[in-house]
């Protein structure tokens, strides 16, 4: 598989908030005060109905996926895979892919959102508040407005502490330049969004991510996959990984991790529902947040 190259973003100290703050679903009044109030939903929008169809169908057959070398080669094409929505074994895990349509959206604004979200556990739980509970980001680059928006979570790490099925999963999300995963340049109108995923607590990533926008006549539609068959021990200073996994990053421990307990991280979180899991979160999230993102981008696009 394609090896993760730690970065500044990586290595430094987990935000101080990640021990403080605490976790919890819904909102508070500290929340209610903030600017971007009015979006706040109660509950997430139901998930489209061709997701809603292949949830009861179930699993698709693995000749319908390919590898992560391959994303970038068949992503590109025009048209459509085999299968756009669904999930399905891969040796060594799993394989997901979502469909979102997403009328009046645009790629200009996931490249923002992705930019700006993660600085606040509010703004994270405006994208699916039925199971986002906390974020935390490695490098807060909000005040720096000579970033891009695509600048501000590139190379930069989002802590985020979410429910996939009924599982709470505390994750580090590691986004990279889409070129090192093989893609070009995305041309106007189109974005590609790349990242290594793994666990905040521990130095172990599990696979990785690509959230490709491109435009249609109405909006945008997003095609998402998840490749999670890669487990990887990673190269972190102990300041980088809270509480219980900082003394795995001794030598002895790391060689322990890798050969025992690295195995069983990835039985635990890849469970023999997170196909299905994944796949509803996925399209419960993306669905939801489209819906009034373009608003959104409109009143708050330029801002900290």
């Amino acid at each position: 598989m394609i090896e993760y190259a730690p970065t500044a973003a990586d290595r430094a100290p987990m935000p101080r908030k990640y021990q403080a703050e605490p976790r919890y679903l819904g909102y508070r009044q500290d929340d209610l005060n903030k600017p971007y109030a009015k979006y706040f939903r109660t509950d997430t929008l139901p998930i489209q109905g061709h997701v809603r169809e292949v949830l009861i169908s179930g699993m698709a057959p693995t000749e319908h996926a390919y590898d992560l070398r391959d994303a970038a080669s068949i992503m590109s094409r025009p048209g459509y895979h085999k299968m756009e929505t669904g999930w399905t074994r891969v040796p060594g895990g799993w394989m997901i892919a979502v469909l979102t349509d997403m009328p009046n959206a645009t790629a200009e604004m996931w490249d923002w959102w992705f930019g700006w979200h993660a600085t606040e556990s509010a703004r994270y739980k405006l994208w699916c508040p039925d199971a986002h509970q906390f974020t935390a980001v490695g490098e807060d680059r909000s005040a720096d407005r000579t970033l891009t928006d695509r600048r501000r979570y590139i190379d930069n790490v989002s802590y985020a502490d979410e429910y996939v099925g009924g599982t709470m999963q505390r994750l580090a999300i590691r986004f990279i330049d889409p070129t090192r995963l093989g893609f070009n340049e995305p041309a106007p109108g189109n974005t590609i969004i790349c990242a290594r995923v793994g666990l905040s607590q521990y130095p172990v990533a599990l696979g990785w991510l690509i959230h490709q926008i491109r435009p249609t006549e109405h909006g945008s539609e997003m095609r998402s996959r998840f490749f999670l068959n890669d487990l990887e021990l990673l190269d972190l200073p102990a300041h980088s990984v809270p509480g219980r996994g900082a003394p795995l990053l001794t030598r002895k421990a790391s060689r322990k991790l890798g050969g025992t307990v690295l195995p069983h991280a990835g039985t635990k979180v890849m469970g023999p529902t997170i196909g299905y899991d994944m796949t509803f979160h996925c399209a419960a999230e993306m669905n939801h947040l489209a819906s009034f993102l373009p608003s959104l981008h409109e009143e708050f696009n330029g801002t900290p």
